[in-house]
């Protein structure tokens, strides 16, 4: 028999009372593919998701599966009633670890994640469900020698976002690189 395993699930609360009750509204079940994912069967299931309120009213998550079987998809999943139900989890992308979402005033959704790596890509699509090439922020090098590619972004004005990140190949005054 095969012995049956738990895998991780995105789950999303919410709270009418300044915090203190929460209620579960909705969750993302972890659906690996197997066309994108040789290891998609003994995957630990979603983590690190982040989530952005898009224009047009709907909730889109990033959500990682890279986990202690190898450098794993980051799948995208999105809600159009308020978090209650999800779509399929979708790749995104091949990469992704600790998926950071922002959308500007402007419209514009940013996305930043990584391993091995750094990128960013951004999409003016109310729905997001158009987005532009990534862009490598930290070239991909040797794994977890270029970046830990985890990142952070804040909105700056309507227009302009800081993006926080790590980069272990600059090097210091005397050369060496950190």
């Amino acid at each position: 028999t095969e012995q049956s395993r738990i895998c991780t699930s995105a789950v999303f609360y919410r709270s009418v009372d300044n915090g203190h009750s929460w209620q579960q509204i909705g969750t993302i079940p972890y659906t690996g593919d197997p066309a994108a994912d040789p290891h998609w069967r003994e995957r630990e299931g979603f983590s690190e998701p982040d989530v952005a309120f898009l224009p047009d009213g709907t909730i889109f998550c990033l959500l990682r599966t890279t986990d202690s079987n190898g450098l794993g998809p980051l799948y995208e999943s999105r809600s159009t009633d308020g978090g209650r139900t999800w779509s399929r989890p979708a790749v995104f992308d091949t990469i992704g670890v600790w998926p950071r979402l922002l959308t500007l005033g402007n419209g514009v959704t940013l996305a930043s994640y990584g391993r091995t790596g750094l990128f960013v890509r951004g999409t003016a699509d109310p729905a997001a469900e158009a987005w532009g090439d990534k862009i490598a922020v930290v070239p991909p090098g040797p794994y977890q020698q270029d970046t830990c590619s985890y990142s952070d972004m804040i909105a700056l004005d309507d227009h302009t976002a800081l993006l926080v990140y790590s980069d272990f190949n600059v090097p210091d005054a005397a050369g060496v690189k950190r």
